[in-house]
């Protein structure tokens, strides 16, 4: 199964000398569930764009850049987002993937007033999709971002929230699934954002950051997720070609 993943910003050096760029780390945690995964990147920012048939499905990555910024490329790849929903090709987005995602199809997205989610945080999960492998009623996170989704478009529900962050996960049937937090970072790499970020909170807020990092994270039951929406959503293109077959 052919995964196209769509980069939407870089990890600086020396960052990325020890953990790679977003879709290595993408590559890398989901490979491990499912080795017959395989990748292609493509870099948004240079307004690469896959054809929608390209792949089985797509990862938007996280970024740097604002997800109600209107750069040329984000237009760009907002038109892709409602182009592949229409033809509901499994999408899953990620941190600012999640936000564009949810700007594309009509809703909005914010620098939040409650400032930076840095470290982890649990949220409360209010439903259970097919591909959700395990039931659980809440997991934890890594995250680290400023914006936040603040209106969710019609037709998508949210099923992952919690105080800070009352749109954390949603879906759109079986073909959208998009996250905040970052199912692909590691508890090391998550320390060092908190590090770079450290003027930008309070001492407090820092401390607490590193404390709720090293707590037990949910990270992987998330990639489960991912990687079984994925394959459900091709078991199910392939029934319905083999039923318009028969």
């Amino acid at each position: 199964m052919k995964i196209g993943i769509l980069t939407c910003g870089h990890v600086d050096s020396p960052l990325s000398d020890d953990h790679g760029q977003y879709a290595d780390m993408i590559e890398a945690s989901l490979v491990e569930i499912n080795n017959e995964f395989t990748f292609e990147n493509f870099d948004a920012t240079e307004g690469e764009l896959p054809h929608h048939d390209e792949c089985h499905g797509f990862i938007i990555t996280g970024s740097v850049h604002n997800a109600y910024d209107n750069h040329p490329w984000i237009l760009q790849l907002m038109d892709w987002i409602v182009r592949c929903e229409a033809r509901r090709r499994p999408l899953v987005g990620i941190c600012f993937g999640h936000q564009i995602i949810a700007r594309a199809l009509g809703g909005a997205v914010q620098k939040s007033e409650k400032g930076w989610g840095l470290g982890s945080y649990e949220v409360q999960i209010s439903a259970q999709k097919k591909w959700m492998n395990l039931s659980v009623d809440s997991a934890r996170l890594l995250v680290s971002h400023q914006d936040q989704v603040t209106i969710v478009p019609n037709g998508v529900k949210v099923i992952g929230s919690n105080d800070f962050c009352p749109n954390f996960m949603l879906v759109k049937d079986n073909h959208v699934f998009t996250v905040q937090g970052h199912p692909e970072f590691n508890p090391g790499f998550t320390e060092k954002l908190v590090e770079k970020r450290k003027h930008l909170i309070s001492p407090q807020h820092y401390q607490q950051a590193f404390i709720e990092v090293n707590k037990a994270q949910d990270s992987a039951l998330i990639r489960h997720w991912i990687a079984s929406f994925f394959v459900m959503a091709q078991q199910g293109k392939s029934a319905e070609n083999l039923q318009q077959a028969v």
